[in-house]
């Protein structure tokens, strides 16, 4: 799971922060996460995302026996176990953000978004280091969020509990259109099969 991409860009005033300690309820049976698409697990897609750039920090939040974690560690990332999941996303976020402190901003990544195109990500970063104080969100049709670059002043100042993530912030973000497709997330065994579909599996 290298490069695949061909290009490397700087990010490294951003913290790279993958979210992926949500209960997954919606799911059914099984770690969603720890599921095969294309010949890897669903949380480790975003990796193919992540290592074109050369971030600040790259921080993994996820519960704790998640067994795909290894291969972030194996890429740098530092974990942090969300032992209070029932906190809802921001809790996630706030742990990351606490790792990330060196960094002004950080770079929020969803694991259960496997197809997130990396050239989307450098715009996000090309919009964010032109305007470092403002938030940039990826948005297509009525969807608005991750990946998303959040100045870490920003983010601490959230809520440590809840689920609506960083969703307040995001009525002022500037914002980077996506193909839907890429942004397409697996909430439930039927999202994963739909995607199994458009790959030809």
């Amino acid at each position: 799971m290298g490069d695949e991409t061909g290009f490397r860009q700087d990010a490294s005033g951003i913290a790279a922060i993958v979210l992926g300690a949500g209960f997954g309820t919606r799911f059914g049976a099984g770690d969603k996460l720890a599921q095969g698409l294309d010949g890897r697990a669903v949380a480790h897609h975003v990796l193919r995302v992540i290592d074109p750039f050369r971030w600040g920090a790259r921080v993994l939040v996820c519960r704790d026996g998640a067994g795909w974690a290894g291969a972030f560690a194996d890429r740098g990332f530092q974990i942090r176990i969300n032992d209070q999941a029932e906190r809802g996303m921001l809790g996630s976020l706030h742990l990351g953000a606490a790792v990330a402190a060196g960094c002004a901003r950080v770079a929020v990544f969803l694991a259960d978004m496997p197809r997130i195109d990396p050239r989307h990500v450098a715009r996000l970063v090309q919009l964010s280091d032109a305007a470092p104080d403002r938030i940039v969100a990826s948005a297509a049709g009525a969807y608005r969020g991750p990946p998303a670059i959040i100045p870490t002043d920003r983010l601490k100042a959230l809520p440590h509990s809840g689920e609506g993530g960083a969703r307040s912030l995001l009525r002022d973000a500037l914002i980077v259109q996506a193909d839907a497709a890429t942004l397409a997330d697996v909430d439930t065994a039927d999202d994963l099969a739909a995607l199994h579909r458009q790959a030809g599996v």
